[in-house]
């Protein structure tokens, strides 16, 4: 009765903290990807925005 309660223990055991792994990457992956965009948002935001006056100044000194 012993080596049965071991067997289910070993093979349920392996089951659980496989899963357990499973959820620790995929939520550690979502907490990146989260990350990333909180880092990248503003810094590409800001690019643009100066994207966008040195295009509006090269305009202006051409109609000049």
């Amino acid at each position: 009765m012993e080596s049965i309660g071991y067997f289910f223990a070993r093979v349920f055991g392996g089951f659980i903290d496989r899963l357990s792994d499973q959820l620790r990457y995929k939520i550690t992956d979502v907490a990146e990807s989260k990350i990333r965009e909180t880092v990248e948002k503003p810094f590409n935001e800001s690019a643009t925005a100066s994207q966008q006056t040195t295009t509006d100044s090269q305009e202006q000194n051409t109609k000049s």
